[in-house]
């Protein structure tokens, strides 16, 4: 997209094959010149399918910016909500260049818009980043920026963060930003999610942002620059570039389960001292034995019978490494189906179901041997309700 800047040198984007670098732009974006007439027509070149490497490390610490979202709110008992708008196949590689040495520009920030459905606060955030095949230097340290802004480019600052990541060569990585990321509070509605970073040196090793061609598309994107070390930045420009349909920036949020309606006949004399549910028909048994293991998280169960038989659940009807079957009384009649999942890539917890089919009291547990336990029970004579626990160990890091 070519674009004027103050001292009247315009920009266009770099799109590139990661495995074979070429020597000039493959493609720029036709788009408004600020000091001249309307700029010529560019042509875009779709760049070839590059690989996707594994997840790469990386560091993550805030930066002393002060937010300035006013409104936020802590959340309680949150769900997990991925926004994006690539289809995890990524086509384009992207960086600015000066239209006229071709040469990468100093420092760039490509940024993209997204609507969050309510206040919430940020889970991780995600940017995939590659490595051209003759780029010499694997590390490539960045900022991750948060705008507010609800048009076509972000407008007020309200905190950043630095980060370091190695890539490998004629690759990209999508990479999972956590630390001082996680537990950002935002408002609902727009939020700008931005990564900049410098050019290499020597320009060959200049990293670039991958982007999606052919995805689902639909938030605003926008970019900018600095020419030179020492220079100002350019003012944002809108990129309404149709060959590209998202930037490879994701932002997962936990936003808070919404309040339930209130009765709409509340009791005028409520008991001010409500008594606990009833402890009667629960089983107070512990299990003896570990029946199921599934990658280091061990499942054990006991029951009672109504006349007072204590037995404990047996697996070996089939089991895998995140799911399994308990039965109590015969091989060939399963009591309880459970699953310990690794959901650590999409909210840093292992997933916790359990769906039983028995009105027998018992008493369920998973345990990693550090953690605090997680249990369910039923008591006698009920048919046993399920449990589902996204949040039930917290991965390692």
């Amino acid at each position: 997209m070519v674009h004027r800047i103050p001292d009247r040198r315009s920009f266009v984007f770099l799109f590139a094959g990661l495995l074979a670098a070429p020597a000039t732009p493959l493609a720029a974006q036709a788009g408004r010149d600020l000091l001249a007439p309307p700029p010529a027509r560019v042509e875009a070149v779709r760049a070839g399918l590059v690989m996707q490497a594994a997840d790469a490390p990386v560091t993550v610490r805030a930066r002393d910016v002060r937010a300035v979202h006013r409104d936020a709110v802590v959340v309680a008992s949150p769900a997990t909500e991925l926004y994006k708008y690539d289809d995890d196949e990524l086509e384009a590689a992207l960086y600015l260049v000066d239209d006229e040495t071709e040469e990468p520009l100093f420092e760039f920030e490509l940024a993209q818009r997204f609507r969050l459905s309510g206040p919430g606060t940020v889970a991780y955030a995600v940017i995939c980043m590659g490595r051209g095949a003759d780029d010499t230097s694997a590390d490539v340290d960045f900022v991750l920026n948060f705008y507010s802004g609800g048009g076509t480019t972000p407008a007020s600052l309200l905190t950043g963060f630095e980060g370091a990541v190695e890539l490998d060569a004629g690759t990209y990585s999508c990479i999972r930003l956590g630390g001082d990321v996680e537990g950002l509070e935002l408002s609902g509605g727009p939020v700008w999610v931005a990564v900049s970073w410098l050019r290499g040196t020597p320009p060959e090793n200049t990293k670039f942002l991958m982007a999606d061609e052919n995805g689902p598309g639909g938030g605003a994107r926008a970019f900018r620059a600095r020419v030179d070390e020492g220079e100002d930045w350019s003012d944002w420009e809108a990129d309404s570039n149709p060959d590209i349909r998202a930037y490879g920036i994701r932002l997962a949020v936990d936003h808070a389960e919404p309040d339930p309606d209130p009765d709409p006949d509340p009791d005028p004399d409520p008991d001010p001292d409500p008594e606990p549910p009833p402890e009667e028909g629960y089983t107070d048994c512990e299990p003896q034995t570990t029946p199921l293991v599934f990658d280091g998280y061990s499942v054990s169960l006991c029951y009672e019978t109504p006349d007072g038989q204590i037995g404990e659940g047996k697996g070996g009807i089939w089991a895998s490494g995140e799911s399994g079957l308990l039965w109590f009384f015969s091989r060939g009649n399963a009591e309880v189906l459970i699953k310990v999942l690794d959901g650590c890539r999409f909210n840093g917890h292992r997933w916790v179901f359990v769906a039983p089919v028995t009105d027998v009291a018992f008493n369920l547990y998973v345990t990693d041997g550090e953690s605090e336990r997680w249990s369910h029970r039923n008591r006698q004579g009920e048919v046993a309700v399920p449990a589902r626990d996204t949040f039930a160990f917290k991965c390692g890091e």
